[in-house]
């Protein structure tokens, strides 16, 4: 199970598009952790970027960055600018 949580946000359905411009926060009961700013989600696309900072932790460690991007459909996340990750050696679970 998870919870993802922001205090408001705003859905446009001509674009489908959903914008949140404070903090959205994203915790995972396996130790997943995340919280972006200013994200927006395009459903069309199925997109996500949170362009307000970003920082969060994984099992094997912490990561931050400037900006987050994620494609849902390809299952890739990116951290852009001023990227920063901690690994702790030896806790890092492969599937």
């Amino acid at each position: 199970p998870a919870e993802l949580t922001a205090a408001n946000g705003a859905y446009d359905y001509d674009r489908e598009l959903v914008t949140v411009p404070g903090q959205v926060l994203f915790s995972a009961a396996d130790g997943y952790r995340l919280a972006a700013g200013n994200v927006s989600i395009d459903l069309k696309t199925r997109r996500v970027v949170g362009g307000g900072g970003v920082s969060g932790s994984i099992p094997a460690g912490t990561f931050s960055a400037n900006r987050i991007v994620a494609d849902l459909g390809a299952r890739t996340v990116a951290l852009e600018g001023n990227a920063r990750l901690l690994m702790a050696p030896g806790k890092l679970r492969m599937p």
